[in-house]
């Protein structure tokens, strides 16, 4: 593996919601892949970040891949997905396996698809940032990526380009850290026009929307990582570790330290 080749997980536990196989990243570099069609044994994601490509598979699909693509595959299926000779690309990506995914339909499809807006990339590493330690642990990480694989196929056709942009960036600033105001200024708007327009497109304000990723983000890592309540109000731009549970407890119904002893 190169050095811009970054491996999270490897072989996890199977577990009887599956297995995650492999997952990590891609960091501007080209991707060690045959220019054949392989097979795998197990589903496969791919999330284009940067840089072009080119899939292709047995069904005859051929076409050029661009940042936003989120290519699967599912298992026995013949397909390749590469850059150029000597292009570099930063790509997310994941295998796994397993019946809780054999239940998901869309996941049957293969070949890239643009979701709009797209799924959160920083939710996704979350999901992703640690091997689980234990079966518990991992089938909490499977239900995580399986919920995040749902956004993928979800498609908003009635939502401004300006908007998608806008969810994006809000989907993506888990610590709250950009001005909603300057959001709003990127899309030609003033911010009361951005809000209403934002609310009547989306059904939720840009800050409720914003809000409602960074406690499912608190969430991940409560079921899937040691850190404390402190650190992760922290990591994700809460006061402190009592305004994460005012704000967890009011969305989900249940206290933190609840929520990671279920």
């Amino acid at each position: 593996m190169s050095e811009r080749t970054v491996v999270a997980i490897t072989d996890g536990p199977v577990t009887r919601l599956g297995q995650l196989v492999l997952a990590g990243e891609v960091v501007d570099d080209e991707p060690i892949m045959s220019s054949s069609l392989r097979v795998m044994d197990a589903y496969v994601l791919s999330v284009l970040i940067d840089g072009e490509g080119n899939y292709r598979d047995a069904a005859g699909r051929d076409e050029r891949i661009r940042p936003g693509a989120h290519t699967i595959v599912p298992p026995g299926f013949p397909h390749t997905y590469r850059t150029d000779p000597g292009e570099r690309w930063t790509e997310l990506f994941v295998v796994f396996t397993g019946p809780l995914f054999d239940a998901m339909p869309h996941l049957t499809a293969a070949g890239p698809r643009y979701p709009v807006p797209q799924p959160s990339i920083e939710a996704l590493r979350t999901v992703l940032r640690a091997p689980p330690r234990t079966r518990r642990v991992a089938e909490h990480q499977l239900m995580a990526l399986a919920d995040w694989l749902v956004d993928v196929e979800d498609t908003a056709d009635d939502v401004s380009m300006d908007i998608v942009d806008a969810m994006g960036r809000l989907a993506d600033d888990l610590t709250a850290s950009t001005d909603l105001a300057a959001i709003a200024a990127e899309s030609g708007l003033s911010y009361d026009t951005f809000r209403r327009r934002f609310a009547a497109q989306v059904g939720q304000t840009p800050a409720a929307f914003r809000n409602v990723r960074r406690l499912q983000a608190a969430a991940t890592l409560l079921r899937l990582t040691d850190l404390t309540h402190r650190e992760i109000a922290r990591t994700l731009g809460f006061a402190d570790e009592f305004h994460l549970s005012r704000r967890f407890r009011s969305h989900f119904g249940v206290a933190p330290r609840d929520y990671r002893r279920t």
